[in-house]
């Protein structure tokens, strides 16, 4: 027996080419040009959005009060030296609170428990 061996041949790929004029491609000058232009826009809406945000949260504090005229008067409040010694107090206290917790924590005996099972005694 004679085996013999069938050859197939692959098709043949054919690839075109073709020259890009000056009008079917980007011109050097023209995207980059573009890229810029819309590099500089986001960087304006950007700094835009950022002044809007700004402005916006002067109002929402403005509305958390009750409005302006309540917030120009809580303005003055914080800006007083009573508000601020008040302040000042306050958070002087709860630092020698924590302070003091923490001090007493460590100057504690340190105490052992028993975990034996106790026996219980009937009568």
């Amino acid at each position: 027996m004679a085996f013999t061996k069938k050859v197939t041949k692959a098709p043949a790929v054919m690839v075109e080419t073709k020259k890009l004029s000056a009008k079917d491609s980007c011109g050097m000058g023209c995207c980059n040009k573009i890229k810029h232009c819309l590099v500089f826009i986001l960087i304006a809406l950007n700094t835009l959005m950022l002044i809007w945000v700004l402005w916006n949260q002067t109002k929402l504090e403005a509305d958390r009060v009750g409005g302006r005229d309540n917030y120009k008067m809580v303005q003055q409040i914080y800006k007083s030296d009573t508000f601020k010694d008040a302040q000042k107090q306050q958070i002087e206290q709860a630092l020698q609170m924590y302070q003091g917790g923490i001090q007493d924590a460590q100057q504690l005996p340190t105490t052992t428990t028993d975990t034996t099972n106790p026996t219980i005694v009937t009568q």
